[in-house]
């Protein structure tokens, strides 16, 4: 079976060990630190809407400075692996994520926190883009490959899961959300510290400086297609992470503090269903398993969707997490499969495609709740579950049984 998905083997993996050695878990830390900075940024718009007194389309424009910063990396990377290396393309990732975070805190007129976001956006995609080549890259892309993906985001979404608490318990004492994204810049620049100069570890096979593999070769049909149900998945998470926190104020009427901290269900359905999952994936077929979280994630989303009592809004949300848990490494594993041995320049594009659909997601969905009230323009998040679901089965993803040549 290639890794374009051409061909009727099976895509069932067999059990197969993950490498886990000093540089997987820095890039498991790595992604871990994204999942902080992500998760703690969506809460602080509403909170930033609010000391402002800007409308929520004018806010969602910080999702789109966001995917303005993920196009424009997903487009650069194989030039940028080229002409530094995966290893530190990773570094300069983590260094302006700090620089980007600091000036989105320090900066109040919007000019300035969009730009602080674009820079934060930028070096958290170099960075995560590095992780998900690199990955696989390292796990020779076989069977091991959905587990170890599944591993590396699971912890993106523990520790994601601290960044809307963070939020929450900082406004609730009165700090302001502020000191929750500076933690992650200081944590972001440890990463480094301890990475010290062993960069070129994770370079890997397509990732050292002069990576010949063709910049411009033509993708599959196959990767398309999978390209597209990772955008799914990632429009469906960057809507419910930029605005759940409105969607639990305005239909159970919680507090800033207790909407911002609800996300953190969404974030723990995330964690648990990417550690669970994580074991799934290395036991049952990867394709199905993905197809049917689509499935749940709509299921748990009608459940929040319906209700005004904030508990089962909650319990609600938690399953649409567990829905959502496995798409995106999955989503983004498959991506990168199909993409042949051009992993560098498949891994960026699924940053652009998350950068299309953290910018018109959470911007639609934004404008559209300033006209006709966040509930309803919520329904595009079942529609976005539909489509991912669809698409997979029309389109499976094979696995390279033997490391590429």
């Amino acid at each position: 079976m290639t890794a374009d998905g051409a061909g009727g083997a099976s895509t069932t993996p067999t059990r197969h060990a993950v490498l886990r050695d000093r540089s997987t878990w820095l890039t498991y830390v790595q992604v871990g630190l994204f999942g902080y900075f992500l998760y703690s940024f969506g809460p602080t718009i509403a909170l930033l809407r609010d000391e402002t007194g800007t409308t929520r389309a004018v806010a969602s424009l910080h999702g789109t400075a966001m995917a303005i910063g993920s196009v424009a990396v997903g487009l650069s990377v194989p030039w940028v692996v080229r002409l530094l290396g995966r290893g530190r393309m990773m570094r300069l990732g983590s260094v302006l994520v700090a620089v980007g975070l600091a000036i989105y805190v320090t900066g109040g007129a919007l000019g300035l926190t969009l730009l602080g976001i674009l820079v934060a956006a930028t070096g958290g995609t170099f960075s995560l883009v590095g992780a998900n080549a690199f990955m696989p890259d390292h796990q020779d892309r076989g069977p091991a490959t959905p587990q170890a993906m599944s591993e590396m985001h699971a912890f993106g979404a523990v520790m994601g899961l601290l960044g809307p608490l963070a939020v929450g318990a900082a406004v609730a004492l009165a700090w302001g959300w502020r000191p929750a994204l500076v933690a992650g810049a200081v944590a972001y620049l440890t990463l480094e510290l301890v990475r010290g100069r062993r960069v070129h570890d994770f370079d890997g096979r397509y990732g050292a400086d002069g990576d010949a593999h063709p910049p411009n070769e033509r993708f599959t049909r196959t990767f398309w297609l999978a390209l597209l149900v990772f955008t799914c998945s990632a429009g469906l998470e960057f809507s419910l992470t930029f605005w759940g926190s409105d969607l639990v104020r305005d239909r159970a009427g919680l507090g800033d503090a207790a909407a911002a901290a609800a996300i953190a269900t969404i974030v723990g359905g995330l964690a648990i269903g990417r550690v669970v999952g994580s074991q799934v994936v290395a036991r049952f077929d990867s394709e199905k398993v993905l197809s049917n979280s689509f499935a749940l994630s709509v299921v748990g989303f009608a459940i929040a969707w319906l209700s005004t009592n904030a508990a089962v809004m909650l319990i609600g949300l938690l399953v649409t997490g567990l829905g959502m848990g496995l798409q995106s490494p999955l989503g983004i594993g498959r991506a990168v499969r199909a993409a042949g041995a051009q992993v560098d320049r498949g891994a960026g594009l699924t940053s652009v495609a998350a950068g299309a659909a953290s910018g018109a997601a959470p911007f639609a969905l934004g404008a559209l709740a300033d006209a006709v009230g966040v509930h309803t323009a919520f329904l595009i998040v079942p529609l976005l579950g539909v489509a991912g679901a669809v698409l997979v089965r029309l389109a499976p993803v094979g696995f390279d049984e033997q490391p590429p040549a």
